[in-house]
């Protein structure tokens, strides 16, 4: 692998071309364009598949930098910013006039956010402006969370891959709403501690979330593999046992200690430990063109919610 000061130094340089790049984050790795240039944020979408009316989240080096996209930013957020970014949180906010609206959707909200992965902040200071980038793979698909999981959903295609290693986190961004005059609302759970932000808010954290403000990751199936997969647990017996024995089954498992005679990743009983390593586990069952894949339903519970959350879109059978 080249110097790392090389490959953030032909990142930049392509994406201030206007071009693409999959950039490392904490969460997953992704798709990233120069935010100020439309031609380059059409074409993520087009790269993706994405519909456009899924808005996009813009990447910041600094917390700083999100005055030039938020129209007002509530004192409450300026508290989550100072401890929680750089990190897996993302607020929207209101957006300003100029934010282009291909960005977000057509909305007036814009969702920012700034990286926590150093690979990450280091390209958006070395093209010198804010960066969209949505998970790198195709829509609805599994978000990628590593290099090599990228290469995956995009042979092909001209894509310069900045490699950062496994992704820390795991799972895409906790959203929160941060509008003026409203409460702080969860848009999309994520790995970080919601009990955390309610100390630092001074709040409740409302998990009533409005029609009005759309972000990723809410379509009712979402980060699937190829291969059909299925969610089990101990009550529900009768519907898997009897593919223990087909060593053409896959398995995912969450402390479990069945042992199937198919090919089965053990993620542990551990939220953030479970969480860096599901996709990664997708991906390695899924190159396996296995029958179905099953998936061990992890615990009820907070630190359990994002992992669950993508596990439900996941398992829902295409429309």
């Amino acid at each position: 692998m080249a110097h790392v000061t090389r490959q953030v130094e032909e990142a930049a340089a392509r994406l201030n071309a206007g071009g693409l790049v999959a950039m490392p984050t904490e969460t997953v790795y992704g798709l990233a364009a120069r935010a100020d240039l439309p031609e380059a944020v059409a074409q993520v979408f087009r790269m993706k598949g994405r519909p456009s009316t899924n808005p996009l989240i813009v990447h910041l080096s600094d917390a700083s930098e999100a005055t030039a996209w938020a129209a007002d930013i509530p004192d409450i957020a300026k508290h989550l910013m100072q401890h929680f970014w750089p990190g897996p949180l993302t607020l929207v906010f209101q957006a300003r006039p100029e934010v282009s609206r291909h960005i977000t959707a057509g909305q007036d909200t814009v969702a920012l956010r700034v990286p926590a992965h150093s690979l990450a902040r280091q390209l958006i200071q070395a093209v010198g402006h804010a960066l969209v980038a949505p998970s790198a793979n195709r829509y609805m698909s599994v978000s990628p969370t590593t290099a090599e999981h990228v290469v995956t959903q995009f042979s092909g295609e001209d894509l310069l891959i900045l490699d950062g290693g496994p992704s820390s986190v795991g799972l895409e961004s906790t959203i929160l709403s941060a509008l003026p005059g409203d409460t702080l609302r969860l848009l999309r759970p994520g790995m970080l501690d919601l009990a955390a932000v309610e100390v630092i808010a001074g709040e409740s954290v409302s998990d009533d979330v409005p029609d009005t403000i759309r972000v990723p990751g809410q379509h009712r199936r979402h980060y699937a593999p190829h291969t059909r997969l299925c969610g089990f647990s101990a009550a529900d017996a009768g519907a898997w046992q009897q593919d223990l024995a087909d060593s053409q089954i896959g398995w995912i498992l969450c402390g479990s200690p069945i042992a199937p005679d198919g090919p089965a990743i053990q993620l542990g009983a551990e939220a953030d430990a479970y969480a860096r390593r599901f996709y990664d586990a997708l991906y390695q069952l899924d190159a396996r063109k296995l029958k179905r894949i099953w998936v061990e339903r992890p615990p009820e519970g907070a630190r359990w919610q994002a992992i669950r959350n993508r596990l439900e879109r996941a398992i829902t059978p295409p429309d």
